[in-house]
């Protein structure tokens, strides 16, 4: 093995450690294309085709990495109300209703079920509009 790619290997393995310490998504696109650079290098020994791979690989890498972090975000970005129960107290009128939810009082329209719908049935949340909770009875 020579410098270089000994070079490669090192600098691929401090990225890594860096990775596990932050826990960025972004770093392990770098350690693989430094990586992939070190395999290139020492199969070739060529440092233009290492580096041209490694930058290649990094760069698919972070743009996947992107794609994993929004999607994380859009994820937690989701409503946490959805799937809670919330108790009938009384009709408003066009399949809307007062609700106990979340310790307080809220407006709501039931979405499904609205042949069951009696107070003190309970529903399940399954959206909302703005301040307004969809609901769905079993």
């Amino acid at each position: 093995m020579d410098l270089l790619t000994f070079g490669w290997a090192a600098v691929a393995l401090a990225v890594f450690v860096c990775e596990m310490l932050l826990g960025t998504v972004y770093l392990l696109a770098w350690t693989a294309g430094l990586a992939v650079g070190a395999v290139f290098q020492w199969l070739t020994g060529s440092w233009a085709i290492a580096a041209g791979v490694a930058a290649f690989v990094t760069l698919a890498g972070s743009f996947v990495a992107h794609r994993v972090r929004r999607a994380r975000i859009v994820r937690r970005m989701d409503d946490p109300d959805v799937g809670g129960e919330a108790r009938l107290l009384r009709p408003l009128g066009a399949d809307r209703w007062r609700v106990w939810f979340r310790g307080t009082e809220w407006d709501a329209r039931i979405t499904n079920g609205t042949e069951r719908a009696v107070p003190e049935a309970v529903a399940r949340v399954c959206g909302r509009e703005a301040n307004l909770l969809l609901l769905t009875l079993n």
